[in-house]
């Protein structure tokens, strides 16, 4: 793990706990690292990146996730390298507590106010427009706010967290999404990228990457399922995102809890607005129900 390694002209990638991209620049050197990682990781990238000759001098983020943005300030202090993220989610960098409050639905409990899906970055993040030359950047909805891919010119497409590994999608079972219909639309998009090199964050790079699309579409469609059988009496969101838990047995943490909440809620917006299921309030509760038999 933490190697560099070459895919085609002037792209790599690393792999680790999230596969982040590296793009060779110019003939001296410099290049563009795409996603850094968790904190712990940052060294062991920079490290990589570096016995290789490389020189960092721009950092692009997929998103705010610390997974993906944890290593930032290793990297930052030790290259001086301008830091690049989407609009929205330079605003989720700014405030510690804002991405913990967006997945909670208020201020948040301090058993969440974890390093895990946050950081605090206080120094100048970038606009996509500086993205430099080689790189295209393109949305990518449904994991998260204001998350985009990153296309080289070696035809290579880096698609941070709309995939996850089959092992990762079978144990968790359930996977963290704020927009089910941009999640799905995200699905198709990639599913067109087959034949070319994809790099998932959280999955092995291939050129075939049909199968592991076709099971995240599944594994959200049998999410789907399960929700409209047990929506076959009312329900309100919580009661919902417990039978999540209790129908796959999963083990319950406050860091769990809220992601499964959240998507759950997901879930429930994007039945109602598909008219598949029926929201309404009783006795001061907002309860859901499939109406179909």
């Amino acid at each position: 793990m933490f190697e560099l390694h070459h895919l085609k002209g002037n792209t790599y990638y690393i792999d680790g706990t999230t596969n982040c991209g590296v793009y060779k620049l110019n003939d001296k050197n410099e290049c563009a690292l795409i996603d850094c990682g968790t904190e712990e990781d940052g060294p062991k990238i920079y490290k990589a990146i570096k016995d290789f000759g490389f020189k960092i001098t721009h950092l692009i983020f997929t998103h705010c996730h610390a997974d993906h943005s944890g290593g930032w300030e290793y990297i930052y202090k030790n290259s001086g390298c301008k830091m690049i993220a989407s609009k929205v989610e330079r605003g989720f960098f700014r405030d510690p507590k804002l991405d913990i409050g967006f997945l909670y639905g208020g201020y948040p409990l301090d058993e969440y106010d974890g390093k895990l899906m946050h950081i605090d970055m206080n120094d100048e993040i970038y606009a996509l427009d500086e993205i430099p030359a080689g790189l295209d950047w393109f949305h990518l909805p449904g994991h998260h706010y204001g998350m985009i891919g990153v296309k080289t010119a070696d035809d290579v497409y880096f698609v941070a967290d709309t995939l996850g590994s089959i092992n990762l999608v079978e144990k968790a079972h359930i996977l963290l999404i704020y927009d089910v219909k941009g999640y799905l639309s995200s699905l198709d998009f990639v599913e067109s990228l087959n034949g070319n090199i994809v790099v998932p964050a959280h999955s092995e790079v291939t050129t075939n990457i049909k199968p592991v699309v076709e099971f995240n579409r599944n594994n959200c469609y049998n999410i789907i399922n399960i929700l409209l059988d047990f929506l076959h009496e009312e329900h309100n969101c919580v009661e919902c995102a417990t039978y999540i838990f209790d129908h796959f047995d999963l083990k319950i943490s406050y860091n769990k809890y809220m992601l499964i909440l959240s998507t759950v809620r997901s879930y429930l917006s994007y039945l109602s607005n598909q008219k598949r299921i029926r929201n309404y309030f009783k006795n001061n509760r907002l309860l859901f129900i499939n109406d179909s038999k």
